[in-house]
């Protein structure tokens, strides 16, 4: 890189500083948005699945706990066979979840109060039941023909490149109609689009107008690391240790994280696919969409300021790193201070669990939940989620600590553990019913019905209506904490300063915008440590914060956390 090149990106990054600074504070910037499982969230037709109707009736719940947005999981027809994951119509609802009319009372119920609704929109692949891919693997001469990636074998008939799939195995499918190989990313019933094709652009564009034409405020867009790829198909190099590629789930018997995926995730192809995508979504300004795009497979610390700098990609990104992250202070304090760096102009969303991951309590704080601290370790996740640089994603039941459920072999349904049992058990640990009554039969998730998945016994007395009558509950703390967090333009806007870690339970970080700032102390650890307060600085009476001090010191207790004005 030549020295003009430097001066010239340096005043490129200084420009993009200047105009994230000056633009409008949009809602998204410092958003809690609530993510539901519609499957998994409220069943109100007694199926055993949980339906759009069930989140209508809990919206005044979401609203209560102090989130902006709800994101809704895929609730489009399609055969389950990924759950809602995998397509057959990207403009209509699986009779399971309800109706067209269903998700238009829930957008109208919502917007009245003043939640928005991002809907999970499926762009890189569909499902192999979907008309589209019926019509283009019955021969290569139809209409649709080109709409997926297909490729000739190699000369002696195996695929023509070394391409894994997330889910374990060969990322293609052989196809004798065609006498070719289909491409699939993740499962062999999710064939991939392609998404350089005009007609494939501009159906995928009608069925993004569709939904914001009923009223949804956003997108989240899955998968999109995947919605490009290498077009002369070049092979992956193998990763430079065993299990040093891509960090993925699945466990160390998944061969995916054996290559460094330069060719079939994060291409050029797929940028420049976002940036079409960003078009559609730019044509609405009154009130403006937005997109949120899910990055994993990937290292998006490193690599997802390129997703959402320019202003003409993704608005931000949602990313897997937080929800991946090992429960180990120093490296945590790695992780955000790496997020840092390589996102300076960018924005992020942060997240410390989902539906495809062990519920978060469990993953960060093993030790805490064994002593019976998980009440602590709950309330001291959320505190982080809440007060990181840019918004954050609460997977429904973090705001109640719920633990990850062990789910024996005969109960799994997700195909990705059915693929790698016993290495990996699948992610239906953290997708069982949400419990909203202590002592009602299957918790309250539905009210006579055999339930898709069983409801976890451990989490009855974690159930809403039980911690709503506790004011020490993580609900409770949820509810008054992001209150409170309404009124800080440095957690809601503010830049961010990760200290380096000097303990191995102590996270410290610097939030300031204007005349507020602040000092964010975390205690990780399972016994007290002493934070000394320096400047003058004065503890903030925030909900459920350490405000205790003398002399300038603090003691923070066990799983302790503070705000610190300076």
């Amino acid at each position: 890189m030549t020295e003009m090149t430097k001066e010239a990106l340096a005043a490129d990054v200084q420009a993009t500083r200047e105009r994230l600074h000056e633009a409008p504070r949009q809602w998204w910037r410092d958003a809690v948005i609530y993510e539901v499982y519609v499957r998994s969230f409220r069943d109100t037709n007694q199926d055993g699945i949980g339906d759009l109707a069930g989140v209508l009736e809990k919206l005044d719940y979401i609203a209560d706990l102090g989130a902006d947005a709800v994101w809704l999981s895929p609730f489009y027809p399609s055969p389950q066979q990924d759950f809602g994951y995998d397509v057959t119509d990207l403009t209509g609802v699986d009779p399971r979840h309800g109706t067209l009319a269903d998700f238009t009372d829930l957008v109208r119920a919502a917007h009245d109060r003043e939640l928005r609704v991002l809907v999970d929109f499926i762009a890189p692949h569909t499902s192999d039941e979907h008309p589209w891919f019926q019509e283009s693997r019955a021969s290569r001469d139809g209409p649709r023909a080109d709409w997926y990636v297909w490729a000739d074998p190699a000369p002696d008939g195996l695929p023509p490149n070394n391409w894994l799939s997330s889910f374990g195995g060969p990322a293609w499918t052989w196809e004798p109609r065609r006498n070719q190989y289909y491409y699939h990313p993740f499962l062999e019933c999710q064939p991939a689009l392609d998404l350089e094709n005009p007609a494939v652009r501009e159906a995928i564009a009608e069925a993004m107008r569709f939904w914001f034409d009923l009223g949804a405020d956003g997108m989240r867009l899955d998968a999109a690391q995947t919605l490009g790829h290498d077009r002369a198909l070049r092979s992956n190099p193998p990763a430079a240790e065993p299990g040093g590629g891509a960090p993925i789930g699945g466990g160390p018997g998944n061969p995916f994280a054996r290559q460094m995926h330069l060719f079939d995730r994060d291409t050029p192809e797929a940028i420049e696919t976002l940036q079409w995508l960003r078009g559609v979504a730019d044509e609405y300004d009154d009130p403006p969409r937005v997109l949120i795009g899910e990055l994993a497979d990937m290292d998006s610390a490193r690599l997802a300021e390129k997703y959402t700098a320019r202003g003409d990609a993704l608005h931000a990104v949602y990313d897997f790193e937080m929800i991946q992250v090992p429960p180990d202070v120093p490296m945590i304090v790695d992780l955000l201070r790496r997020r840092e760096q390589h996102l300076p102009t960018g924005w992020r969303l942060t997240a410390f669990g989902n539906h495809d991951a062990q519920r978060a309590v469990s993953n960060m704080f093993p030790e805490a939940s064994a002593r019976g601290k998980q009440r602590e370790a709950a309330k001291l996740l959320l505190f982080v989620l809440f007060c990181l640089r840019g918004g954050s994603v609460l997977y429904q039941g973090e705001e109640l600590g719920l633990p990850h459920v062990e789910v024996g072999f005969e109960d799994i349904r997700d195909p990705w553990g059915k693929n790698l049992w016993p290495d990996f058990p699948g992610r239906d640990g953290s997708r069982t019913p949400m419990p909203w009554q202590r002592d009602a039969d299957h918790l309250g998730f539905c009210d006579d019905c055999t339930p898709w998945l069983p409801p976890a016994p451990e989490h009855g007395p974690l159930a809403v209506d039980a911690q709503t009558d506790d004011p020490n509950s993580p609900l409770r703390f949820t509810q008054a904490f992001l209150e409170w967090r309404k009124r800080s333009p440095a957690l809601r806007w503010g830049d961010q300063r990760v200290e380096e870690a000097s303990r191995d339970e102590l996270i410290l970080w610097h939030r300031w915008s204007g005349e507020e700032a602040l000092l964010l102390a975390a205690n990780f650890g399972l016994t007290a440590c002493e934070l000394k307060i320096e400047g003058g600085g004065q503890p903030i009476a925030a909900p459920g914060c350490v405000t205790h001090h003398a002399e300038g010191r603090m003691e923070l207790p066990p799983l302790g956390f503070a705000v610190i004005r300076h």
